[in-house]
């Protein structure tokens, strides 16, 4: 049996918890960063990569390997340490907002939402360096690999969803999303001007756009997690599919008019611990104005239970 103080057995039980579609992306981006840390040093292996598995963003080399679109976004080439450095953030930033979001929205739309912006990066990037003055020959020596146009995406959704949630960084305090996102962006612009990033933050933004508009834009990748588990903690479903984010929603949404008073309730039947409106609405409340993340294990049982019999 394996020892419940090991980092092994620590990081396992970490990733067993992991909602499923940002576990599915969180192993295979490491497990592609490891073997490619591990392998390049092999000459075969490291040409294969770099010419049949990084995006060459010049056509028509980028559309003779259609898998590459996608395919780079899983890639991190940079094996110096400041290769590593931009991999871990990258990895963080996905963890930080993938979450919650995958929680709150759904695993399909998580996935779907990487999906696309690696592929919005991808075509910013062909379509950045066909107006370009660089040669082709130049560029299908150019190897475009990484994740941030996902993790890029991902931060501007979370921000046009939630523009004004305030998210905690170091030295800086709580910040609103649309801050700390227009600030990404301002300094990948300044710093980088790498179009793929540029071209993942506005799929990000389109894509939660679009959500507040009631259009799913990964509805596509609904059959790809139909038996996962949705909804806050233990990702629950109610019987028409919603998911605990969709159903608070619908809660927190109705009109003032639709709502009773405290007045106006009916006293809560309760049986063995069975949770009360009035600990819903303040548990509502908390999520509002702290996020989520800021609810206690009891709290998250009550709202579990809250959900299941709604």
């Amino acid at each position: 049996m394996a020892d419940a103080q090991s980092p092994l057995f620590r990081f396992q039980v970490w990733r067993a918890n992991l909602p499923p579609a940002l576990r599915l992306l969180l192993t295979i981006n490491m497990a592609a960063y490891v073997a490619w840390v591990v392998l390049r040093f092999i000459p075969p292996v490291n040409a294969f990569v770099r010419t049949y598995l990084a995006l060459h963003p010049v056509v028509p080399d980028a559309f003779l390997m259609p898998w590459t679109l996608i395919t780079y976004g899983f890639l991190n080439l940079e094996a110096s340490i400041w290769g590593l450095i931009g991999f871990i953030f990258a990895m963080l930033w996905i963890y930080w907002m993938g979450r919650q979001y995958e929680e709150f929205y759904g695993a399909h739309r998580l996935f779907g939402l990487y999906i696309l912006t690696t592929l919005a990066g991808a075509f910013a990037a062909i379509g950045f360096f066909a107006m370009g003055s660089l040669p082709a020959e130049a560029l299908s020596q150019f190897a475009l690999n990484g994740a941030w146009p996902a993790a890029m995406g991902v931060l501007c959704c979370g921000a046009t969803l939630n523009p004004n949630r305030g998210m905690g960084l170091m030295f800086l305090g709580v910040i609103p999303l649309k801050w700390i996102a227009i600030g990404f962006v301002v300094i990948d612009v300044l710093f980088s001007f790498n179009p793929s990033h540029l071209g993942g933050a506005l799929m990000g933004f389109v894509f939660g756009y679009a959500q507040k508009q009631g259009v799913d834009l990964a509805v596509w990748a609904q059959p790809l997690f139909a038996n996962a588990r949705r909804g806050y903690g233990g990702y629950s479903s109610s019987a028409d599919g919603s998911s605990m984010g969709e159903r608070i929603r619908s809660w927190t949404s109705r009109d003032e008019d639709e709502r009773p008073t405290r007045s106006e309730r009916p006293e809560p039947k309760r049986k063995r611990g069975r949770p009360g409106s009035s600990d819903v609405d303040s548990i509502l409340d908390k999520i509002l104005e702290k996020g989520y993340d800021s609810l206690t294990d009891e709290e998250k049982r009550i709202l579990d239970e809250a959900s299941r019999n709604a």
